[in-house]
């Protein structure tokens, strides 16, 4: 099996996760109390760098942080889990991103962001990265400048690498200035704000799925539905795919490392079933244990999951039948 070389071009981020709230909903000047709290080093392009890593690639990652000790930390985390540090950009007028995440007690989650140096992570890094290095796929978010989302896109296409938008955060985007795009890979909240479409069972999925390909013209559409599974969309048809059945604790970085998974088995020529397969069953890790990058599993870890894994092929959770 080769070594995929992969570019993932996104944020980084100190996260501050406020663990199981309790007691009535928030109200204007009231308080919401929680049971702990973690700080974790984060944001989704170091969450998606570090699984690649983890999981058997050359990672590189396209990203800025502030020359504060949160920076400092981040990087040094990052190198040791053998990320490539020489696309980062350290800054001194700005701060690195911090989130407030406050996890509720089924897994669910709010964010708050304050961007700070990922609104400088320009289009002319990335296209020193892509002339540096040959990559087999590059992946990107969007907690970074838009302009650098589409002009990401663009410079890998130039040069015919596949490119995967994971479209986090949520947010109404014109997908025509993604066309021909790999895959866009939404979850529930991003799926509605990019398409009006909330996704309640199959035939609303379809529908979403549909509306992503029309504007996008995306090969694969990937939506990712947290419990429920996910949902394939190939032009052609839709398929579910069931999540794992896990205690669900922390559901920070699973996605991001869906996402990560599936590209790595997909530059290894697995199959998309099977790599769905192989990205389910580490995002199914990740939720039930804490943190974004603390949460992520390596590849022997993943393989016992896969192991254990009940055949559900074909199965929906009742709710989702619609």
């Amino acid at each position: 099996m080769k070594q995929p070389k992969v570019l993932i071009v996104g944020s980084i981020n100190m996260d501050m996760i406020f663990y199981g709230p309790h007691g009535d909903e928030m109200k204007p000047n009231g308080c919401l109390n929680f049971d702990s709290i973690g700080y974790y080093c984060g944001g989704k392009g170091a969450n998606q760098a570090m699984a690649a890593a983890k999981l058997g690639a050359e990672a590189y990652l396209v990203s800025a942080v502030g020359s504060d000790e949160n920076g400092r930390k981040i990087r040094e985390l990052l190198r040791g889990g053998n990320v490539h540090l020489d696309f980062i950009s350290v800054l001194d007028d700005v701060q690195t991103g911090l989130s407030g995440i406050f996890m509720m007690k089924d897994g669910s989650y709010i964010g708050t962001n304050i961007r700070g140096a990922n609104d400088r992570i320009m289009p002319e890094m990335v296209e020193h990265a892509l002339d540096a290095e040959a990559f087999d796929m590059v992946l990107m978010q969007m907690e970074m400048p838009l302009e650098t989302v589409y002009r990401t896109y663009e410079l890998a296409t130039e040069r015919k690498i596949p490119v995967i938008l994971d479209a986090g955060p949520a947010m109404k985007i014109p997908l025509e200035r993604l066309r021909g795009i790999f895959m866009v890979s939404p979850n529930e909240a991003e799926t509605e704000a990019l398409t009006g479409i909330a996704v309640k069972d199959e035939e609303t999925a379809l529908e979403a799925a549909k509306f992503i390909r029309e504007h996008a013209c995306a090969k694969y559409v990937l939506l990712k539905l947290g419990g429920k599974g996910s949902y394939l969309y190939d032009g052609k048809k839709g398929s579910l795919y069931p999540a794992c059945k896990v205690n669900f604790v922390d559901t920070t970085g699973a996605g991001d490392t869906f996402t990560t998974a599936l590209m790595i088995r997909l530059c290894n020529e697995d199959g998309m079933e099977t790599a769905i397969r192989y990205a389910t069953a580490a995002a199914g890790i990740c939720v039930s244990r804490r943190g974004g990058i603390s949460s992520i599993p390596d590849r022997e870890e993943i393989e016992l999951q896969i192991k254990n894994m009940s055949d559900q092929k074909g199965e929906q959770d009742e709710e989702f039948k619609g």
